[in-house]
């Protein structure tokens, strides 16, 4: 991957950035098993020619420095930035826990958005902190639980003061559900196997993202009036909003369909293998 700084931030920025230490040294990792493959496959295809600008990854920074930070805790019983193997046949599966305790609780810590608590635990999480104790188990660990250590970055005390339905604090924690271990070797098994086949593709045939997977938001259809900031009805087709207008006999003088496109919000603003990307290029052609 390249790195460019269009914004002329500091040179020490730019390095701590840029420098990025982290080794996998193994196959899979329970952090990329449960994303895209085609992004997966894209990524190792063009990891020479992928460019990111420096100014894009500050959030990822901040992550990163909360992880260092909480190594200070120097708690002896337990694992702390710990990186467990297992090997699968021919392949090695690798995970690094952010903290597991003497009581047998896995913890992941996310430097995330408030927005988390509407659509809770995001399965790319789950399954990777299932990964995660299913790597525990097969190196001989009991696993009594699973918590996601969630810290809002775009959390407001003064909001949270004025909104009785704003999180009321800037850390909650998220329990996880565990899965059962045979259920996570298949998982793993299938994931690992579908990124074997889709390897060797053309990028025109690589399996496509899914609409979850790709955090789309659909197009709405907001039926507005006259005066009036928010919508009166959210509809998901021009018919739908057209027909609401009909059979509520609203005044077409004072009432109009606002069309607010949607969009796919991880590759618009968080895919770094967008330009490479046969799906994305057809969905913007379209």
């Amino acid at each position: 991957m390249k790195y460019t700084n269009k914004q002329g931030l500091p040179e020490a920025l730019f390095l701590a950035i840029a420098n990025d230490p982290y080794e996998k040294d193994s196959d899979f990792s329970a952090s990329e098993l449960p994303g895209p493959i085609q992004i997966w496959v894209l990524r190792k295809r063009y990891t020479n020619e992928i460019t990111t600008d420096v100014s894009d990854l500050i959030y990822p920074l901040i992550g990163n420095n909360t992880h260092y930070i909480l190594e200070r805790m120097g708690i002896k019983n337990g694992l702390q930035e710990e990186r467990l193997k297992f090997k699968m046949g021919n392949w090695v599966v690798s995970g690094k826990l952010d903290f597991y305790d003497s009581k047998k609780i896995l913890w992941d810590y996310k430097v995330t958005t408030r927005w988390v608590l509407i659509d809770g635990v995001k399965p790319e999480w789950e399954s990777q902190m299932n990964i995660n104790a299913w790597l525990l188990r097969m190196n001989n660990f009991g696993v009594n639980g699973a918590n996601v250590c969630a810290m809002f970055r775009d959390w407001s005390k003064i909001q949270a003061m004025k909104d009785p339905d704003y999180p009321k604090h800037q850390v909650v924690i998220l329990p996880v559900k565990l899965w059962e271990s045979q259920d996570v070797w298949e998982y793993v098994e299938d994931q690992i196997e579908r990124r074997i086949y889709a390897k060797d593709l053309p990028d025109i045939q690589l399996p496509e993202c899914t609409p979850e997977e790709r955090w789309e938001k659909p197009t709405i259809y907001a039926v507005m009036k006259k005066g009036r900031k928010s919508s009166v009805r959210n509809l998901f087709s021009f018919d739908n909003a057209q027909e609401y207008i009909e059979n509520n006999q609203l005044d077409t003088n004072t009432h109009s369909i606002q069309i607010r496109l949607g969009e796919s919000t991880r590759c618009e603003y968080y895919c770094d293998v967008k330009n490479f990307c046969q799906q994305y290029k057809r969905t913007k052609e379209d």
